[in-house]
């Protein structure tokens, strides 16, 4: 039989078991059920040199990025996880189905929604506010992104914040490649043009060698009107408005009628494609006038990638 000494040490020993037993389990539960937010574990960083030359500790792989400004497709098109966007700029076809999880956090974004959003990255397309940025700031790194740069040099702008070069070089690879293969479908003739018009309420606009203008002015596409070229991209615009009288100016071989989704801009370019001016122009005679949505007018990278399915359809080709 066990001494009275043994006895007392087993007990004590049991007695600190179960103990620990129990204070693990009540540890666990609440764990399990408590209200608080998990943190995001600690990240390691890296020195980012800004387009304002400004140099700012970044996380290495981002995971809960807001991104502030008109250029959400390109973001999306990378796979980047952006958990807030100002989704006023997001309401376009090529887009919405894209945008489930994404919390709006106003325009041009309310810093009480992005704090509780825990970001650990803010791009900021309004990288004219200096008051907004500092602001930005002191919720977490805010990188300042130019979203009228050329779409190649966004696509590395997202390459080298998010780690991700070798991704921003296949995309731009599988675009041009695309692209090509486009052309060959549509055979357009050398030194065959082409004009945007874009109809924005009463305003009737010709764009030139952005947003839509990237895919139609390719290397193997539309050559450009000359009017376009001198009173647009020699003066580094990238539109210029437009009265109906100068509509054979600036016409092309192929005109291609972007509307935006309201009644007035619908009502002013219906009333365009009637009147008799237009009906004049030679391609709209040969009926090479093709019309779309002015959500269509972008260089989004998302957008590119689907545009490159649509404009055949458009032209029936």
């Amino acid at each position: 039989m066990m001494n009275s000494t043994m006895r007392k040490h087993l007990f004590t020993w049991g007695a600190c078991f179960l103990l620990l037993s129990v204070l693990a389990a009540c540890s666990r539960s609440e764990s399990a059920f408590s209200d608080e937010p998990v943190k995001p574990s600690e990240q390691t960083t890296k020195s980012y040199t800004t387009q304002t030359n400004e140099v700012i500790e970044i996380p290495t792989h981002p995971q809960r990025v807001i991104y502030l400004g008109s250029a959400l497709g390109d973001l999306l098109a990378m796979d980047i996880p952006v958990v807030g966007a100002n989704l006023i700029h997001a309401s376009e076809s090529y887009i919405e189905d894209r945008l489930e999880s994404m919390e709006d956090v106003g325009n041009p974004g309310d810093l009480e929604t992005i704090t509780a959003l825990q970001p650990d990255l803010i791009l900021n397309g309004y990288t004219q506010d200096a008051d907004r940025n500092a602001a930005f700031s002191k919720i977490a790194p805010t990188i300042p992104f130019n979203s009228a740069l050329p779409f190649t040099e966004r696509v590395h702008e997202l390459g080298n914040i998010f780690g991700k070069q070798n991704e921003a070089e296949q995309w731009i690879s599988r675009f041009d490649t695309k692209a090509e293969a486009m052309w060959d479908k549509l055979n357009v003739a050398e030194g065959e043009t082409a004009t945007i018009f874009l109809q924005l309420g009463k305003q009737l606009y010709v764009m030139g060698n952005r947003s839509l203008g990237v895919v139609l002015y390719q290397e193997h596409g539309f050559a450009i009107p000359p009017a376009i070229q001198h009173n647009i991209i020699d003066k580094n615009l990238t539109f210029v408005e437009l009265s109906e009288e100068l509509l054979p100016k600036y016409a092309g071989d192929h005109l291609f009628v972007l509307t935006l989704d309201n009644d007035e801009s619908r009502a002013e370019s219906d009333r365009l494609l009637q009147s008799t001016l237009w009906k004049t122009l030679p391609a709209v005679q040969q009926g090479r006038v093709y019309t779309a949505s002015a959500d269509w007018n972008t260089d989004s990278l998302l957008a590119l990638e689907q545009l490159l399915d649509e404009l055949p359809k458009w032209m029936n080709r």
